[in-house]
Formats: C-alpha cells, sequence, structure tokens
C-alpha cells in the first residue's frame, strides 16, 4: 500500500502530464484550485479516502492509486464482490491507510513556561487531535505559554512530550505539576529530598520544591546541545 505523500505524487505527475491545471482538476473532483495547490506543496495532508474520486478525474485505477499488487489474491477476491461491496471495501481500505499514515496525539494542553499553569484547569481543556510527523514515543503535543525556556522553547510555540514518570538525567527538560501550584516546564534537577527545576531564560530564578509536591508529567522531546 502506498502511503498519501506517494499517492498525491503520483496524481500530480498525472495532472502535469495531462496538461491538466489545477482549476481544471478541482472541477472535476470538487475541490477548489486552493485546496489542490495545497495538497501539492505539501502544507495540507492528502486525504487519501478521496481517492476514487481522483483516479476517476484523472483516468487512473484507485487499485494502481493506492498501490494494491495486481496479482494480490486480495484482489481477485475483490473482483469477485458486488459493485456495491466493492465500495464498502474500497472505503474501508482507504481509511486504514489514511490511519496508517498519521498519529493520533493528545493535545489542546498549555504549560508555562514561566509561571504554572493551573493543571486542573488544563486537563479539562484536553482534545485528541491528529498531527503528521509525530516524533517516535511522543504521546502529548502541548503549547508553551510563557518565556522561561527560551530561546529552547519559545512562547506560543508546540513541545511534543513523552510521558515518564521520572527524568532519564539532571538538567533534562520536563513538564511537571507541583502540588497546589500548577503545571509548569522546566529543566529538572533532584537535590537531597528536593526538586530544584530552572529555566534557561536567565531572567527566572530557580524554583525549589520538596520532592514530594513535584509529580513530573514526562519528558519533553527535543535535542539539547548543552546541559546546564
Amino acid at each position: 500500500m502506498r502511503s498519501s505523500k506517494e499517492i498525491l505524487q503520483i496524481i500530480t505527475d498525472s495532472r502535469k502530464n495531462k496538461k491538466m491545471s489545477l482549476d481544471q482538476l478541482g472541477e472535476k473532483v470538487g475541490l477548489s484550485k486552493a485546496a489542490l495547490s495545497r495538497y501539492e506543496n505539501g502544507s495540507r495532508e492528502f486525504p487519501v479516502n478521496k481517492t476514487e474520486i481522483f483516479a476517476k478525474a484523472l483516468n487512473l485505477d484507485p487499485r494502481y492509486l493506492l498501490g494494491i499488487d495486481s496479482d494480490n489474491n486480495i484482489l481477485s477476491i475483490y473482483d469477485k464482490l458486488e459493485k456495491s461491496r466493492q465500495k464498502l471495501v474500497y472505503n474501508f481500505t482507504s481509511n486504514q491507510l489514511e490511519e496508517q499514515n498519521n498519529k493520533t496525539i493528545r493535545s489542546g494542553r498549555s504549560t508555562a513556561a514561566g509561571d504554572p499553569i493551573d493543571g486542573d484547569y488544563q486537563d479539562s481543556q484536553e482534545e485528541i487531535v491528529v498531527r503528521n510527523e509525530v516524533p517516535r514515543g511522543a504521546d502529548e503535543v502541548v503549547t508553551i505559554a510563557g518565556d522561561s525556556m527560551e530561546p529552547l522553547l519559545k512562547k506560543g510555540s508546540q513541545a511534543f512530550v513523552h510521558y515518564q514518570p521520572t527524568p532519564d538525567t539532571d538538567g533534562q527538560i520536563v513538564i511537571v505539576t507541583i502540588k497546589d501550584i500548577g503545571v509548569t516546564c522546566k529543566k529538572i534537577y533532584r537535590e537531597d529530598g528536593q526538586i530544584r527545576l530552572r529555566s534557561t531564560n536567565k531572567k527566572y530564578e530557580d524554583m525549589v520544591y520538596p520532592a514530594e509536591n513535584v509529580r513530573i508529567i514526562g519528558k519533553v522531546i527535543m535535542k539539547q546541545k548543552n546541559k546546564s
């Protein structure tokens, strides 16, 4: 089975080979030129479940677009099905491929890089969204709501988080919740029953709490050039 990017590349090549403009293709598939342009320039994921519509518009076999081997036993079974049942199988296969090419990740929470944010409130804002190119091991993507971790993590940027209850090393960037205070993003250091939370922005002072008052949600997935 082909990925959505591979399917899109075949569609784009076919359109260009047929000297068909985006406007002309748009009329055939019921989409605007702007929407098609976003697919081709990679700013928007191609919807695999629309493969059949594009195949018809370009006079292509949808099975070829999906990468179904013509010698495959599945295809021989597919060809024996009634048209209505073929449609069901095709739609199911397209949806499975689309799910495979994406990853569902938790999103919608903010975490402070500055003063802690109320964790109970933030938990109520969670939602599930689909993102492409999610790093291996990522469980959630959070929005950084302050500037204390600049320049590594800028205010308003998003960071991927891997859930784990303890840091791999001191100095690792983590998301923590502080008892009766809230959620924040900091470098973490463990010191004789206490937790020191340090910003990368030098204008912020370290935050020190009893270890039992700090719960680690997870580590931020990023390349760290230096540890301080």
